[in-house]
């Protein structure tokens, strides 16, 4: 289980916001920002038209189409343009990294729809629409985003088949060794269907992350095949390092992460791996050698948030640590009610620290919600708390939408318990025994684990009911 992780130092932020949202930003396209910014760029083209057009102009013109980042606060216009008579389109898109990011239509001032675009180094993207849309979406067709469709209809049959599995209980067909290898298979794949694409680089990722703990020689191997320019090569490193200390010990798995730090050259991805580097001391209780590498990050890296995140550590160590008493705090939640973690006690309990618009949070949404609805309310107690300070943000997170668990905002006056919890890195959850004990902490990318430690508490309950 893991304590803390590394921050997540991904820049831009995937937002799947109501169109309403976007009208804003259209709004504010006159501040975007030069396309000499970007360092990836897709051709974008298409052709929008309208259907049951009364006059016979066949005037599809103006039809406003926005492609744009928000990242704390501020909006970063990727690419902007306006249909032709005919209703084509053309523009170049340009980001600072490869992503998902949100797309906007308008046309007279009323948005249209809204999807979301994956931007890539080379990828050419044609996106189609015949309004009104009714039922139907966007057609959006390039390389990258058939990688990334694909991508995304195996995590739903994965979550699906989770669902499924812990409905049925002993009579279940599949167990989750077994859903875990099959989808991770299904996640390598990707690598010959989309070679060289940003879902597929994900995918594989991903599939090291799902085979940890299953099968651990085989998250080592695939490990090995994964290239150095992997956009998430880190998260893939801090899977297997788990996987390699399960089968050769913690000093192959130091091992594993000091041959990734001598090989690759981005200043970001080496301050994370010198982070893994204290995790793996503190999985193996050694606290002194943690925090010599802790104090080493913050030498290395002074003046930058990987020497706050050093003392973080150092923190973590001294009172956040799994066998440690969860601290206690209050908060007032969304509706009204004071919850402290006497609310928790004789339950489970899992805090989550959020951010509505934090991109990891957003592509873990679906299946966090697939995974706090599934657990009985009688063993389980769950806490969602934003970091976000602006309520208006907060309430528009449930905008048409129902989120599992409970929500709380931290306003000034009760941010006190996002430095008891030492948050630095969204979304964190902690997972708390029915005695207020910690049992974890998950950080960055750590839903997977969480779900994998809640299955086994949920399977040792259910064994002994049997007994």
């Amino acid at each position: 289980m893991n304590f803390f992780t590394g921050m997540d130092c991904t820049r831009h932020v995937s937002i799947s916001a109501p169109v309403a949202v976007f009208t804003l930003i259209l709004s504010l396209v006159t501040g975007c920002s030069s396309p000499d910014d970007g360092r990836f760029t897709t051709e974008v083209h298409g052709q929008f038209i309208i259907l049951n057009q009364d006059d016979s102009t066949q005037d599809f013109s103006g039809f406003e189409i926005l492609i744009a980042n928000q990242e704390e606060g501020d909006v970063d216009t990727l690419g902007f343009a306006t249909t032709s008579l005919d209703g084509q389109f053309r523009m170049s898109v340009r980001a600072r990294s490869a992503g998902v990011y949100p797309i906007v239509v308008r046309r007279e001032d009323v948005a249209l729809a809204s999807s979301q675009i994956v931007i890539a180094e080379g990828d050419t993207t044609a996106i189609t629409g015949r309004f009104p849309l009714e039922n139907r979406r966007l057609r959006i067709v390039s390389a990258e985003n058939a990688a990334w469709t694909a991508y995304l209809n195996i995590k739903a049959q994965y979550s699906a088949s989770m669902v499924e599995m812990l409905q049925a209980g002993d009579s279940a067909r599949q167990s989750v060794p077994q859903i875990s290898e099959q989808t991770a298979s299904l996640f390598w794949s990707l690598r010959e269907t989309y070679p060289d694409t940003y879902g597929s680089d994900i995918a594989s990722v991903e599939s090291i992350q799902m085979l940890e703990g299953f099968n651990d020689p085989l998250a080592v191997d695939r490990l090995q095949e994964l290239g150095l320019d992997n956009i998430h090569i880190v998260d893939a490193v801090r899977a297997a390092r788990r996987s390699e200390a399960r089968i050769a010990g913690q000093d192959a798995s130091i091992a594993l992460i000091r041959y990734y730090l001598q090989n690759l050259d981005n200043p970001e991805q080496k301050a994370s791996l010198q982070s893994e580097l204290v995790i793996a001391h503190s999985d193996s209780l050694e606290s002194d050698k943690a925090l010599e590498v802790a104090l080493a990050l913050r030498r290395d890296y002074p003046d930058s948030e990987w020497s706050e995140w050093a003392s973080r550590a150092a923190y973590d160590l001294e009172n956040l640590m799994p066998g440690m008493p969860a601290p206690a705090f209050s908060i007032v939640t969304r509706d009204g009610d004071t919850f402290t973690l006497d609310n928790a006690r004789n339950r489970y309990f899992i805090l989550e620290f959020y951010q509505p618009r934090n991109r990891t949070f957003l592509q873990e949404l679906r299946e966090r919600n697939v995974v706090f609805e599934a657990m009985n309310p009688l063993t389980f107690r769950t806490l969602s708390v934003s970091v976000e300070p602006d309520r208006d943000i907060n309430e528009a997170f449930f905008d048409d939408r129902v989120h599992a668990g409970t929500f709380a905002y931290a306003a000034d006056s009760e941010s006190g318990i996002i430095r008891t919890y030492n948050i630095n890195v969204i979304p964190t959850r902690y997972l708390i025994d029915p005695d207020g004990t910690i049992l974890a902490k998950y950080s960055g990318h750590g839903l997977r684990p969480l779900e994998m430690d809640l299955i086994a508490i949920i399977r040792g309950l259910q064994e002994e009911e049997g007994d």
